[in-house]
């Protein structure tokens, strides 16, 4: 999903156990005092190995974090996965369980993802981290609302990848904001919000809503009133 190169996984089931250790001990302490309060001590400590050990998996903090926030992308990405779970033409419930999957995934991640924000907003290499990661999510919506266009379920002047961004952002945004108690939505009015508001975007052909084509005409026509 990123460039990012993971050192060689261990070969051993007792070097895999101390790698773990270290991945989650690190997650804990960047999660609990922020990335630049951590040093490689506390986390050799919290992990229970020596302070060289971490060494023979990790030449650094950075290395570390980096890995943790890849391995948290790729759990959000594969969560979000439609796949074939749903027909390809079920575009409005494609929608629909991917923007739930998605909620669910940064609700779970939501403090490592703060940690990466706070280092991307003052470290090049964590902003390109991040918008590796963003590009992946931003391919495959474009790679939907192309199959979409060609099913006939989608405005086909939308430009795919512009489209894809603009939407991935609202959804990415919204799904840190949600999660403030003052927005008021439980998870099933979140989901709905997100969907009405990215098949209305894409101009999603009336007969693929949930109702049919009244409702999916009234909803279109009332989202672009």
């Amino acid at each position: 999903m990123t460039s990012a190169e993971p050192g060689p996984p261990p070969a051993t089931a007792r070097g895999r156990r101390t790698r773990s250790a270290l991945l989650q001990a690190g997650r804990e302490l960047f999660e609990e005092c922020g990335f630049s309060a951590v040093g490689i001590d506390a986390v050799a400590q919290r992990a229970g190995v020596s302070h060289g050990t971490f060494y023979t998996w990790f030449d650094s903090k950075k290395a570390l974090l980096r890995e943790i926030v890849t391995g948290v992308a790729e759990d959000i990405f594969a969560a979000t996965s439609i796949g074939t779970r749903l027909p390809p033409d079920a575009a409005y419930a494609r929608i629909e369980a991917a923007n739930r999957s998605f909620l669910r995934a940064v609700t779970r991640h939501s403090r490592i993802l703060r940690v990466l924000d706070s280092q991307a907003d003052v470290r090049e290499d964590f902003r390109e981290l991040r918008l590796e990661i963003r590009e992946s999510f931003v391919r495959r919506g474009m790679e939907g609302l192309v199959r979409m266009q060609e099913l006939g379920l989608a405005d086909p002047l939308l430009p795919p990848r512009a489209t894809a961004s603009a939407l991935g952002a609202m959804v990415e945004s919204f799904a840190h904001l949600w999660q403030d108690p003052v927005e008021g939505l439980d998870e099933a009015e979140a989901v709905d919000v997100l969907t009405r508001l990215w098949a209305g975007a894409i101009g999603l052909a009336p007969q693929a809503w949930p109702g049919g084509d009244r409702a999916g005409t009234a909803a279109t026509e009332a989202l672009h009133e």
